[in-house]
């Protein structure tokens, strides 16, 4: 049951991913790519900060002390959701969104399998080789459909 909750509460994080590409695409075309980026993570910022004054718990000061690594995760975000921004008004929401989670699961899956970052190894079998095939398999048929093939 433990886990179930964990399962729900990132298919609700990806619901929400696939809900602000639109959202962020539309915005995009009207004022940048670099400019909605900015919003994007200016509001999350926000909702952030007063999160944190209002719930936070942590030792937001020992972040200096973390090694300088784990501290590229805003980077790695701006990738990302740029990336969608771009994309998504020329592929589509479903053929971005796609593309964006096989480049997310192959990567996890290399990084589970050589327990890199510090994550405990999970070992690469034929159910995660066979996943992936699916996931770009998936991809063929998404984007074989926007063309109408």
């Amino acid at each position: 049951m433990d886990k179930l909750i964990y399962i729900l509460f990132v298919i609700v994080g990806g619901a929400a991913a696939a809900v602000q590409a639109p959202i962020n695409a539309g915005l995009g075309k009207r004022i940048g790519v670099l400019e909605t980026g900015l919003w994007s993570f200016s509001t999350g910022m926000l909702l952030l900060l007063i999160l944190t004054l209002l719930l936070g718990k942590g030792q937001f000061g020992a972040v200096t002390a973390a090694p300088k690594w784990q501290l590229l995760g805003g980077i790695l975000g701006v990738i990302c959701v740029c990336s969608m921004i771009v994309a998504a008004p020329s592929l589509g929401i479903g053929l971005a969104t796609v593309c964006i989670l096989f480049g997310q699961i192959t990567i996890a899956i290399v990084i589970d399998s050589l327990g890199l970052f510090g994550v405990e190894t999970v070992p690469l079998d034929y159910n995660r080789i066979i996943g992936v095939l699916l996931m770009f398999i998936g991809i063929i048929f998404v984007y074989r459909s926007k063309l109408g093939v």
